[in-house]
């Protein structure tokens, strides 16, 4: 059998993903399928998944999904985390760890589009393993981070993946 390369550590080793922070994340489909249309102009596929980013606030009430932008083959979000286990009370959070990490999120929404993906085509494979994460560290990265979504439609022609 042959060895497949060692994939590289996606995550901060030693990092807490629960924490409080503001995270830019990149989701894509898998082999980079367009399959979500553009922003102006969003397929079925690129309203479910739209939805389901929008979902995501009430389903954690410690995130907050500040900003986004679908294109056809991937997602771009800004996600604030912010959780502290000793004041969480209600409900929702009766999960065994009360402070969802950034891939305790991203997986219930990519879990989430795919199921209802799959209603529509059974068995499609939607994304690609794993996703893409920055810890916006300062204002200035946080500003840099919200003009790249903004100017992200406008590069799509060049796009390396396009």
């Amino acid at each position: 059998m042959k060895d497949l390369p060692k994939r590289k550590r996606l995550r901060l080793k030693d990092y807490d993903y629960s924490s409080e922070n503001f995270y830019f994340v990149t989701i894509c489909t898998k082999n980079r399928k367009q399959i979500f249309g553009m922003a102006d102009n969003l397929s079925l596929f690129g309203h479910i998944a739209e939805n389901h980013l929008k979902k995501l606030n009430s389903f954690y009430n410690e995130i907050n999904v500040i900003k986004y932008i679908i294109m056809p083959n991937h997602i771009h979000a800004v996600i604030s985390v912010g959780c502290n286990p000793e004041t969480v009370t209600d409900e929702k959070t009766a999960r065994k760890n009360p402070c969802p990490t950034l891939s305790d999120i991203i997986g219930s929404y990519k879990a989430g589009v795919t199921r209802e993906i799959h209603n529509i085509s059974p068995g499609y494979c939607v994304w690609q393993q794993g996703f893409y994460d920055h810890i916006i560290k300062n204002e200035a990265d946080f500003d840099n981070v919200w003009i790249y979504i903004e100017e992200n439609p406008a590069k799509w022609e060049n796009d390396e993946y396009y």
